[in-house]
């Protein structure tokens, strides 16, 4: 019965996590429901109302606070992290590697990794929340940045395309687009920005 109703809250509670990227908070969530199992299985003098009981409310935590990281730009800053750019236009930011903790050793090995010979060949390098290492080498075809992600505006995004939001607020005006909220997803994609409404998405 408690497996029945482990299975049931990772089916409905933590749906999609396949998609999206294993927060702390799922971590710890996780193993907290691990434990409320392992008490329920080895200790007779806990009910099963009350497991399901417990089982609910961590389902219900883990859902919200995992609506409020992947659906608004500050939750996804304070749970996950932002992408951290470390070379732009073949230059170091040694300040940001510094802040990172990321030597020069490190820089060069992950570079070797990806078949990269010299520093002066990449277009842009950033660290991913998840540690991994994206590169764009010069000539390479550009990548799309995501600016727009379910209503709220990416400011290190258009950072990273040397836009403001200003910009970005008046290119919206000019689609006659008065509410952000209206928006899905707007990328910047070969010197364009291509946009996804909410009721245009299938």
């Amino acid at each position: 019965m408690a497996i029945a109703v482990a299975v049931l809250y990772l089916r409905f509670f933590n749906a999609g996590a396949g998609l999206k990227q294993m927060t702390p908070l799922d971590i710890i969530v996780n193993f907290l429901l691990s434990a409320i199992l392992s008490d329920f299985i080895l200790d007779r003098h806990i009910g099963i109302l009350d497991f399901v009981v417990v089982v609910v409310i961590y389902g219900i935590l883990l859902y919200t606070l995992n609506k409020i990281t992947f659906n608004t730009n500050l939750g996804r800053r304070i749970f996950i992290g932002t992408p951290r750019i470390i070379i732009q236009g073949g230059e170091i930011d040694a300040e940001m590697m510094e802040r990172m903790k990321i030597s020069a050793h490190d820089l060069a090995l992950a570079l070797r990794r990806q078949q990269v010979k010299s520093i002066k060949d990449v277009e842009m390098a950033q660290i991913e929340p998840n540690g991994d290492l994206t590169i764009v080498k010069k000539g390479a075809k550009k990548y799309s940045v995501i600016v727009i992600d379910n209503g709220d505006i990416d400011d290190m995004a258009l950072a990273k395309i040397h836009r403001s939001e200003a910009w970005l607020r008046r290119e919206l005006k000019k689609k006659k687009i008065k509410d952000i909220d209206e928006i899905l997803i707007a990328q910047w994609h070969n010197d364009r920005l291509q946009i996804v409404k909410k009721k245009d998405a299938v």
